[in-house]
């Protein structure tokens, strides 16, 4: 049995439907490239928008940072001015109490250290240390109150015997001599010229 389509070749049969016509297909290519190229440019825009928003967020946090620091930094200062502030008034405290207790200490390492035979005549403080003068009855007791002086710990060492000299007193040779002494850094002595002190003699009276 033969079957003939007689609606496809007939003389009443409908074309094909087309949807796009030959001579618009470049431009609905180019069409759909634009809206293709479009969206991918709003994409990277909205990228690069979206980080720039998150950088200039972390810009504001930073410089927010930077501000505490620095106010940090301003607290740190103030208190380490006022630390150095107050080691410095606890220093001339300490200084003070040294210098008010020094005269003191130092006669009292002297008449500690005066040995027998020698007595002392003066006591003079001057920027350059301390000059001691005295008599003694022999060469001996200078040397061992030299001595006893620098082992005090109140002087440097050494204890210098600038001079020795013989003489008469009531009808006895003594020896007359100066010593000069350099305080050590701490005890508080004066490093002003101070007047003379002649203390209670010891050992002997001087003449």
């Amino acid at each position: 049995m033969i079957r003939v389509n007689l609606l496809a070749s007939g003389p009443g049969a409908a074309q094909p439907r087309v949807l796009v016509k030959a001579e618009q297909k470049p431009a609905m290519i180019g069409l759909a490239m634009l809206l293709v190229t479009g969206l991918g440019v709003g994409s990277w825009w909205y990228y690069v928008a979206s980080q720039a928003a998150s950088t200039e967020t972390a810009i504001v946090t930073a410089e927010s940072r930077i501000e505490q620091l620095k106010d940090a930094m301003k607290l740190l200062e103030k208190a380490r001015s006022q630390k150095a502030e107050l080691e410095s008034r606890l220093a001339l405290i300490e200084n003070l109490r040294l210098a008010k207790h020094a005269p003191v200490k130092l006669l009292d390492v002297l008449n500690e250290s005066v040995p027998e035979g020698l007595w002392l005549m003066e006591i003079k403080q001057s920027a350059t240390g301390v000059q001691i003068e005295g008599r003694s009855l022999s060469h001996t007791a200078v040397t061992d109150f030299a001595q006893t002086l620098q082992n005090a710990g109140l002087f440097k060492m050494p204890v210098d015997i600038l001079t020795t000299l013989m003489e008469q007193v009531e009808d006895a040779s003594v020896i007359r001599f100066v010593l000069k002494a350099q305080p050590v850094a701490g005890v508080g002595l004066p490093t002003a010229a101070a007047p003379a002190t002649k203390p209670a003699a010891a050992g002997r009276p001087g003449a």
